[in-house]
């Protein structure tokens, strides 16, 4: 079997409101209709604040690290590439490090997953991570890359396969994403929403084959999990490289299409919702959770986790939905055993990747 063991969490120091961002990016443009739309869209995200690994949309545009507002540089791609490997990596450290007792379960660890779409180079991320943590040179490494929003759910699928396959794994995925870092100076309805959605975050979560310390009282497995690939969103969601960096393309069908098909999903897997008692979804964005409880008639303070993770961080993209699991997991203390759990995750495609574990 496969039980995650540990999940923690980090962001960037630097924390925006809402109103900050969307006023830095209405200093992008004279356009007073553009202005205007950026400012109504920011007020129905349900966002409060959002992290960055670069000062830019605070700062004075003299102390500028990629944005400066008063010019019409736009970044390139490899100027954004150069961010990614300089702030990366630290942050990734951050979360894996507030892993309990890190430094003895390290000499466990026998395989690493790392998780990333907003930045590539080679050696990766899965090499910095052996080197600066210390792991043993002999760690089995993977990576996910450029999956977008359900990554970290696809990579704890394999981590999952790798427990059930060995006796003695203790596998780490790391999923870290800078969303902020490829903010564009670009104005159509994709982008206003996308540039005032992302943030920056990272998570590290722990899997092995054998349960282990209850490092949230209770003992989480890992029972199922499920994929499905909407064709008819197929350009709704996408994230293309470019000269300027990363392009994202994520259209207002998105809610809709999931909230068509999330019920026809767990009905072709024979899951009821009335049989989960924890929700942890991937906030894509508040009509996206929104759609997906009236799908599935759910009272919307069951994804209270989810609504707290959109407001006080954005989405930020694969680490998402494990900083909403992360605070499922903290109410074990109120659950039951055998209580089941559910998440979700929405990615380019458009695809849904689903995960079942139980408290046991």
């Amino acid at each position: 079997m496969s039980y995650i063991t540990a999940i923690e969490t980090a962001v960037p120091e630097n924390c925006f409101s809402q109103e900050t961002l969307s006023s830095f990016y209405m200093g992008t443009t004279d356009d007073q209709l553009c202005k205007r739309k950026i400012k109504i869209v920011a007020a129905k995200t349900g966002i409060d604040k959002r992290y960055s690994v670069v000062k830019d949309f605070g700062a004075d545009t003299s102390t500028f690290e990629l944005f400066d507002k008063a010019s019409d540089h736009e970044p390139g791609l490899t100027e954004r590439m150069q961010l990614y490997k300089k702030y990366a990596t630290g942050l990734s450290i951050s979360a894996v490090k507030k892993i309990r007792n890190f430094e003895e379960r390290k000499e466990k660890i026998t395989h690493l997953i790392t998780v990333t779409c907003t930045g590539l180079s080679a050696p990766g991320l899965d090499i910095e991570l052996i080197r600066e943590l210390d792991l043993s040179p002999a760690t089995e490494r993977s990576s996910i890359n450029f999956m977008g929003c359900n990554a970290a759910i696809i990579a704890l699928k394999s981590a999952d396969a790798i427990c059930r396959s060995q006796s003695d794994a203790n596998v780490l995925v790391v999923c870290t994403e800078l969303c902020t870092i490829h903010f564009q100076k670009r104005f159509n309805d994709d982008y206003i929403l996308s540039n005032l959605i992302f943030g920056d975050g990272a998570a590290a979560v722990m899997l092995s084959s054998q349960p282990g310390e209850e490092y949230y009282g209770k003992k989480i497995q890992i029972s199922r999990f499920n994929s499905m690939i909407l064709h008819n969103g197929y350009r709704d969601m996408a994230w293309q490289l470019s000269e300027t960096g990363f392009i994202m393309n994520l259209t207002s069908y998105v809610p809709g299409l999931i909230k068509e098909n999330i019920l026809p999903m767990l009905d072709k897997i024979g899951l009821k919702s009335s049989s989960i008692t924890h929700w942890a979804i991937h906030p894509g964005g508040k009509k996206i959770v929104d759609d997906f409880a009236i799908a599935l008639n759910l009272d919307k303070t069951l994804l209270t986790e989810t609504y707290d993770v959109l407001k006080n961080f954005g989405n930020m993209s694969s680490p998402t939905v494990l900083f909403v699991l992360k605070k499922v997991l903290e109410k074990a203390g109120e659950a039951s055993l055998g209580d089941k759990l559910f998440a979700a995750a929405f990615g380019p495609g458009l695809s849904i990747e689903t995960m079942q574990l139980q408290y046991v």
